[in-house]
């Protein structure tokens, strides 16, 4: 019985290890992607307040600070496209809004003319038979 554990463990060993790794892997993508978002919603929220809040010196600098960051590094150019990727993407999936009940409609009228054509292509076997 001992052989036989200690066996299973051998086998088992290598997939818990590697699901173990799958899961660090997946922490470190998801941590970098909150960090993403994070990143850009402080900077959105410190751009709302140099607006409302600060001389237009201040804004500018603000502005000018991401520009540059923009033209210098290619990681700000990815994690910004990705970003807005991101935001846009979630946002038109709901945008325009869709109408439920004309959205059942359309899929019940879709039902029936499917229907309507397998009914009428099992006539068409039927007569084809009947000729045979």
């Amino acid at each position: 019985m001992s052989a036989a554990r200690k066996a299973l463990r051998v086998v088992v060993f290598p997939f818990r290890a590697a699901w173990f790794l799958t899961l660090i892997a997946n922490f470190l993508v998801v941590s970098a992607v909150c960090l993403l978002v994070a990143f850009f919603v402080a900077y959105g929220i410190a751009l709302a307040f140099s607006y409302a809040f600060l001389p237009v010196e201040s804004t500018q600098a603000l502005w000018q600070w991401a520009v540059d960051l923009y033209a210098q590094s290619s990681w700000f150019k990815a994690a910004t496209v990705a970003f807005f990727t991101l935001l846009f993407s979630a946002i038109l999936r709901f945008w325009p809004a869709r109408d439920p009940v004309a959205d059942a409609a359309q899929e019940r009228e879709i039902t029936r003319l499917d229907d309507d054509l397998i009914a009428a292509r099992r006539q068409d076997q039927l007569r084809a038979n009947l000729r045979t």
